[in-house]
């Protein structure tokens, strides 16, 4: 079960980036002046990244609820779940919250796509910034 979670939340997320990026690209051709055309792309890029967060974060809850993941503290709230999430997904380590078991497996998912994603921003804003930048 975690396994499948793991790999339809990655899946999804990168779905939410696909598009999120797609939409940038067209936003930004009627941005102006050219400048503001990276600042967009990064508030959107940044809208992105949040709602995977809160997408791996839902992935958890419902792993936890089901009895399938465990993590170090007890009955963790939304807010845990985000901050945990959000710690996986940036891949700044575990510090007050670890996973358990075999549900580290989904945080390994979560840390590898969030790794991937951030370098996809990154890239794609690098290039807008190449063609817009002044």
């Amino acid at each position: 079960m975690i396994a499948l979670f793991s790999f339809v939340a990655a899946v999804l997320a990168v779905g939410i980036h696909h598009e999120t990026l797609v939409v940038a690209s067209w936003l930004t051709r009627f941005a102006s002046p050219k400048r503001f055309r990276p600042g967009l792309v990064v508030l959107l890029a940044l809208l992105a990244h949040l709602l995977e967060v809160a997408l791996f974060a839902g992935a958890w809850w419902w792993l936890i609820d089901a009895g399938a993941a465990t993590l170090s503290i007890p009955n963790p709230d939304a807010l845990d779940l985000l901050y945990f999430s959000g710690s996986v997904y940036t891949s700044l380590g575990f510090g007050d919250i670890v996973p358990l078991g075999p549900s580290r497996l989904l945080s390994v998912v979560e840390a590898v796509t969030g790794l991937v994603l951030i370098a996809w921003t990154a890239s794609f804003t690098y290039l807008e910034m190449q063609r817009n930048w002044e």
